[in-house]
């Protein structure tokens, strides 16, 4: 007598639909892809609320720079300073911090997580690079006697300098969390490739806006009257 034939019951996917294969990344026939929302929510809510969120960061700084504007135009107390030299070298860095994370990004679309980690962790030591440039420039204007009060151009790098780094400890607190994630868990982090990869796109959003913040920024500081 022939021996009886065993079945494999598959369970569903996670999302439901049809049985879910061997392979981790499957979720089940008749479930969401890539591009579907699994969390229910509004597709692209993160970056649109991010947007209204860099709306406001800019008016802070268009506002600062109005103040300072007008501050300028009365020459009481008012002393032309020299631009420390390592902000040439932090604005460079942080131009290149916004090409290593695409690099990341690019890396976490071709669904390599060591690449996605490694590129993660370049920005944000370049991020940290940045933020003791910006630490030293401030040492160096103390050093020559320039500090915060008394002279409003000097108190203008001060302040700039001071809001925008504590803007990017934010961005780097972000990036922080997603490197975590990807060198703890590289295999969630793939499975949930979708709400992960909107996350680096809105986190990447606002460190680029930050990067052309600080651009306009040098720039305005250089050529200040």
């Amino acid at each position: 007598m022939p021996a009886a034939e065993t079945l494999e019951v598959k369970a569903g996917g996670p999302n439901g639909g049809g049985p879910r294969g061997h392979d981790p990344f499957d979720r089940g026939g008749g479930g969401p892809d890539d591009n579907s929302n699994p969390d229910g929510g509004v597709p692209g809510a993160g970056l649109l609320a991010m947007r209204f969120l860099l709306v406001s960061i800019g008016m802070l700084f268009v506002t600062i720079g109005i103040a300072y504007h007008q501050r300028a135009k009365t020459p009481a107390h008012w002393q032309q300073i020299q631009v420390p030299h390592l902000l040439w070298l932090s604005t460079a860095l942080i131009l290149v911090s916004s090409w290593t994370l695409e690099l990341a990004r690019g890396a976490f679309q071709r669904r390599n997580s060591l690449r996605y980690a490694r590129w993660l962790e370049v920005t944000v030591g370049i991020g940290v690079a940045f933020l003791a440039c910006q630490a030293l420039a401030l040492r160096e204007l103390a050093g020559q006697g320039i500090y915060l009060r008394h002279n409003p151009h000097s108190s203008l790098f001060y302040v700039l300098t001071g809001v925008h780094g504590i803007h990017l400890l934010g961005g780097m607190a972000v990036l922080s969390y997603l490197l975590i994630k990807a060198s703890v868990r590289p295999e969630v982090v793939l499975f949930d490739f979708r709400r992960q990869r909107s996350r680096a796109a809105v986190a990447a959003l606002y460190w680029h806006f930050l990067a052309g913040i600080w651009v306009c920024l040098f720039v305005g500081l250089l050529f200040w009257p």
